[in-house]
């Protein structure tokens, strides 16, 4: 029988080292480029189906405390209150143990958050949204958990799967990830000096952070004044207007001029008169007073979006365009949810886009994404392209009785995020489906009251609206602890020392040992 080949000190270090090829840049002489895999052991935690909230128990001083993604998150090990059996933990868990030093990472969701567990944690495990990480000798865990923070943000677009939660790479491609591994001495320094630095990036962050959650309370305070009547009390109070039911009725008298149209070119091409359209009375088309969600004016309506609002046609590029025509796309990535616009226009071909790819974008209308509606991904249509197309996420929309920047400034309210958070369904993309949507309650002025709103809300947030500065502001900062982190981790921030231990000798014999 021929013996087992001996892995060599070489073979070793070959395995363990990034070639020349394939490092993204030159490092000083005493670092290395090394695969992130050598740096120590990494868990993830158990199968789905292993640990459900079946097996959980009553926290009791036999139990063991399962942790969670909110531990690494808020960087406190005493949240939660899962725990299983003594038996269980023994029997099937125990290779899920975490222990006082190790790293806890978010695997899904918010993704990348570490925290270090310190000395006096219970015992415990980690559960299916989370990695835990022992690192060896060859690296601080503070260094290690500030290059991780930077190549993750730099990577998890690339490498995580899906689209609403995001996942830590698979540890075949994780593993293979690039390290730059400094002397351990300086590594020491380039945390000290970045805490130094980044510290005040931090305190600008947290005033950015403050000055973005005043503007927000107060753009929600403004809209909440406009859209429950208290914005234009005193307008209605010096202005003699009807009531919105004749908005409502308008919409009866609009359905009959259209039928009577399409009758009129039936006939004229001799085909079958359409059938009368279904008309409902004020009182139908009005939400009955214990359903409406707040208190509104006298000769307000509350009423329902599908009502007031005409949907987009829809087109199916695939086949009724050729496959190398151009098609002016947006989807959800294409939304600025700050500032409510239409960010980038992408320009594809009918054969590089899904069948999702079927609304019809024109001037005049909105668009709202289904998907994630917590995010804010809505926008008017400003500007009017050939094949101008959108994902069949988006409910696009014109309104029938309102100016839309009526509709469109209604959206924004907490009434309506808090509305749709309650109909949330899937757990990849969580979205409200269109009958959600048809559904929502809107508060109907009349029409002069509607304009009057519109042009208030024009000029005072305008006045109000700083967001383009704070995000500004946000993204310099952004530029610069990027530069920052980026020259620490070229070994540029003037932290090395001719006497330090190459780092190569010190995973030699790192490696000696295994």
């Amino acid at each position: 029988m021929s013996k087992k080949k001996e892995v060599t000190i070489e073979d070793k270090l070959k395995e363990a080292l990034i070639s020349k090829e394939q490092q993204f840049y030159t490092l000083p002489n005493s670092w290395k480029w090394v695969k992130i895999g050598i740096l120590g052991d990494y868990k993830k935690g158990p199968f789905g189906s292993s640990l459900t909230k079946s097996m959980f128990v009553p926290k009791s001083t036999s139990s063991i405390k399962v942790y969670e993604q909110k531990n690494a998150i808020k960087k406190d090990w005493k949240l939660g209150e899962y725990y299983i059996t003594k038996e269980y933990y023994e029997t099937s868990m125990k290779g899920f143990k975490v222990k006082s030093g190790d790293i806890i990472v978010s695997c899904a969701g918010t993704i990348g958050e570490t925290y270090i567990l310190p000395e006096e944690i219970e015992e415990g495990i980690i559960n299916q949204a989370l990695m835990k990480i022992t690192l060896n000798s060859l690296t601080t865990k503070e260094y290690y958990i500030k290059y991780f923070d930077f190549m993750l943000k730099k990577i998890s677009n690339s490498f995580s799967k899906g689209t609403a939660i995001k996942n830590i790479p698979p540890f075949k491609v994780f593993k293979e990830l690039q390290f730059p591994l400094p002397p351990l001495e300086e590594q020491e320094r380039i945390v000290k000096k970045l805490d130094s630095m980044l510290g005040r990036i931090n305190e600008a962050k947290e005033l950015i952070a403050q000055a973005k959650e005043t503007f927000e309370n107060r753009r929600a305070s403004i809209l909440n004044l406009a859209f429950s009547g208290e914005l234009t009390r005193k307008w209605r109070e010096s202005n003699s207007i009807e009531s919105s039911k004749i908005l409502l009725e308008n919409l009866n008298k609009e359905k009959i001029r259209l039928w009577e149209d399409e009758c009129e070119k039936a006939l004229e091409e001799g085909k079958k008169k359409p059938l009368k359209p279904k008309l409902l009375s004020v009182e139908e088309m009005a939400i009955p007073k214990e359903e409406q969600p707040y208190e509104i004016p006298d000769n307000w309506e509350w009423v329902k979006l599908e009502g007031i609002i005409e949907y987009t046609t829809n087109l199916d590029i695939q086949k009724k365009l050729d496959k190398n025509e151009t098609i002016n796309y947006v989807d959800i990535e294409s939304i600025n949810n700050k500032l409510f616009k239409i960010n980038t226009i992408k320009e594809k071909k009918v054969s590089e886009l899904s069948t999702r790819a079927r609304r019809v974008l024109k001037k005049g209308y909105m668009m709202y994404s289904l998907v994630r509606p917590y995010l804010n991904n809505f926008a008017l249509i400003e500007e009017e392209k050939e094949n101008f197309i959108g994902s069949t996420g988006f409910a696009v929309f014109k309104s029938k009785v309102s100016p839309i920047k009526y509709i469109f400034y209604y959206m924004q309210t907490n009434y309506i995020k808090e509305y749709y958070q309650s109909f949330l369904k899937g757990f990849n993309s969580p979205s409200i489906t269109i009958e959600n949507f048809n559904s929502t309650s809107v508060p109907l002025p009349p029409l002069e009251e509607q304009k009057e709103i519109v042009r208030i809300l024009d000029n005072v947030l305008k006045k109000e609206d700083k967001i383009n500065e704070i995000l500004e502001m946000e993204e310099m900062i952004e530029l610069l602890e990027k530069s920052i982190l980026d020259k620490a981790f070229r070994g540029e921030l003037g932290t090395e020392n001719i006497e330090d231990i190459p780092s190569l000798e010190v995973l030699k014999k790192v490696l000696e040992v295994e």
